[in-house]
């Protein structure tokens, strides 16, 4: 199955004619076995309904290894039907059911499993977690796979380590693959390591280096045809390739390779190098026409890159935000499953209970505030009504009545002011708001991060920008104040929004992952834009005081 899945495929078609003899389990057995072939074989899901009805199966009359074979199978169909996120969750379930104690421990199942959380990851824009998965991939392929195969799956950390700016490792990797597959002697994919570092070499002015790397890429990895055109889906290379021939003077080659660039579809990187070409040669209408091509085709790459991270963000929300409100983990006996029943109709009861007490609370302060409102517009009237007497008092001069108007008058501006006190003085409401924003899914997360109770305690953007956003949502007011006038940075914005979750200081950089002094610093910044205070240590005090006095 996991070296020769054809030949396995054409034994269970064959076995196919007898399946109205099959039991049962033996159907189930021959299905899983079947679906795990074709999905070797590349065939794509349309539907999940076998997956799922295999999960159904296995999680309750099969071996550990046979669950973890259909989660795997459910996670591969949800990734073809897009849905990355519960596809994911697939994975990590399918890999909750792998023993790796065990001396018969599938390891090709695993490495199957990994290798499809990378690519996840990698399509996410998720660097970290990637190479997390990697690792993992890379170990369990050294474990089930040739040498060779070894060697380019820990190339492949290539990829995450460029997004997060690592050169040296880069270059390290693409080093040290060559030189082992070169030793074992596959020559051609030790050229195709390469490419990467014909760019990264000039980048560093190593032009020795450069031309050393390009020379064997464009000759051994067997990429280039005749007429020196790469391959295919490869010609992001044309780039690196220009860039060189222009650092070397060969301006005529470099435009030349630039225009293919642009004839494949690399419009922002062909555009670009012509412009350099053409600022060589000192023609001013031909860099202004490239620089507004290049603009134009910049505004193109960076609007779809905005729109994919917009679609990741949103898969990533909507589906922690069903996936947690409505999925009920299933549980594999009966009596795990009547306790279950037993304890959701208490918390059910309980939750009826306050929800109850709740809005008899709520129509109880609103037929309180309408009260509180009848008595105000009454004094509100009496009292215009006791002006329009005093200054028609006024003008007839009798005092005496004026004085006594003008007591009633005072008397009633005071009972005005304590209504209106009355009304609108009570903070309860904003500490409803705090509570409901650290009760939030995204709230609690961040307080079991700072408490090193999750896997991964440094929040990413994603996350940060779901704390703001629940923020925004919970407490818009104490948002507005934060960014309006002398507007909080994005640093100083999460400070402040830890001390509101109650998370406590010495935390602050598991979250954020600053020196302590740049969030000393962020701290007596937002002390000072906030509460004219030009120190950190009062900022959390402040804060307090604010919220009790709102």
């Amino acid at each position: 199955m996991y070296r020769n899945p054809d030949s396995a495929l054409v034994i269970l078609d064959s076995l196919g004619m007898h399946q109205s003899d099959f039991t049962g389990n033996m159907q189930m057995q021959y299905l899983l076995q079947l679906t795990t072939a074709r999905t070797k074989m590349g065939e794509p899901f349309t539907t999940d309904s076998l997956t799922k009805s295999l999960v159904d199966y296995f999680e309750d009359n099969g071996s550990d290894e046979e669950a973890a074979l259909a989660y795997y199978l459910y996670g591969c169909s949800l990734i073809d039907l897009g849905q990355a996120p519960e596809g994911l969750k697939a994975y990590y379930t399918a890999l909750d059911y792998v023993d790796t104690t065990k001396i018969d421990c599938n390891y090709n199942l695993l490495k199957c499993i990994y290798g499809q959380m990378f690519l996840i990851f990698d399509d996410q824009n998720l660097p970290q977690d990637e190479i997390w998965a990697l690792n993992h991939y890379v170990e369990n392929v050294r474990k089930t796979s040739s040498h060779n195969e070894y060697l380019f799956a820990k190339y492949r950390l290539v990829s995450p380590y460029f997004l997060l700016n690592e050169i040296d490792s880069v270059i390290s990797i693409c080093e040290e693959t060559h030189q082992a597959l070169k030793r074992i002697g596959d020559n051609q994919g030790s050229a195709r390591v390469l490419a990467p570092l014909v760019y990264l070499y000039m980048e560093r002015g190593q032009m020795e280096k450069a031309a050393w790397a390009k020379e064997i890429f464009e000759k051994e990895s067997g990429w280039f045809d005749k007429n020196g055109n790469i391959e295919n889906g490869r010609e992001s290379y044309y780039y690196a390739k220009g860039l060189y021939e222009l650092t070397t003077n060969q301006l005529d080659s470099a435009e030349m390779t630039f225009r293919k660039s642009i004839q494949s579809g690399c419009l922002s990187d062909g555009y670009k190098g012509l412009l350099a070409v053409y600022n060589r040669r000192n023609k001013a209408d031909s860099v202004y026409r490239y620089a507004l091509l290049y603009e134009a085709a910049q505004d193109t790459l960076r609007n779809q890159m905005r729109t994919d991270a917009i679609h990741q963000i949103s898969a990533l929300y909507n589906y922690n935000k069903s996936k947690e409100e409505a999925e009920m983990e299933r549980e594999k006996s009966c009596r795990l499953k009547m306790y279950i029943t037993f304890f959701s109709v208490v918390f059910i009861l309980s939750a009826g209970f306050v929800v109850r007490f709740y809005q008899k609370y709520q129509k109880k302060k609103r037929r309180e505030i309408l009260e509180l409102n009848r008595k105000l517009e009454k004094s509100l009237n009496t009292r215009t009504e006791i002006l329009m007497e005093l200054r028609l008092l006024k003008s007839k001069d009798y005092e005496s009545v004026i004085a006594a108007k003008e007591a009633r008058e005072a008397e009633l501006t005071e009972t005005i002011r304590q209504l209106q006190e009355q009304k609108g003085g009570s903070n309860d409401n904003l500490k409803d708001d705090i509570d409901a924003f650290k009760d939030s899914k995204i709230g609690q997360l961040f307080i079991r991060k700072s408490n090193k109770q999750t896997e991964r305690c440094q929040a990413n953007e994603a996350e940060w920008n779901l704390l703001t956003r629940q923020f925004c949502q919970d407490l818009p007011m104490m948002y507005k104040s934060f960014t309006n006038h002398s507007p909080l940075s994005s640093l100083e914005l999460r400070v402040c929004i830890l001390y509101i979750l109650g998370v406590s200081e010495k935390n602050f950089y598991i979250l954020l992952g600053n020196a302590p002094s740049v969030l000393t610093n962020a701290k007596t910044r937002a002390n000072q834009k906030l509460f004219d205070k030009k120190d950190a240590r009062s900022l959390k005090n402040n804060l307090l005081q604010s919220i009790n006095r709102a």
